[in-house]
């Protein structure tokens, strides 16, 4: 997976849909506005205060995930460096 496939507003769609919770009902909740809430979802990237907030919310780690990700993609990066040297 590179770092463009790696898509936190899925996730957390995913997430939602798995525990029966709206997009409304997780703006509300972090305290945004839906409208500017489902545009963020929509973006492969966001604030990392908004996760921390919507990682409580819905009591799962999305930081935990991408720093999972981030450590595969170093190991990638580290695997192909060593076998051009």
């Amino acid at each position: 997976m590179r770092a463009e496939e790696f898509h936190i507003g899925s996730i957390i769609k995913a997430k939602l849909k798995e525990q029966e919770r709206s997009e409304a009902w997780l703006a509300r909740k972090v305290h945004c506005d839906p409208g500017n809430f489902n545009r963020i979802l929509k973006r492969n990237s966001m604030d990392m205060d908004l996760l921390r907030r919507i990682s409580i919310c819905l009591n799962y780690n999305f930081i935990g995930e991408f720093a999972q990700y981030v450590d595969q993609e170093i190991e990638k990066q580290f695997l192909n460096m060593s076998k051009s040297e």
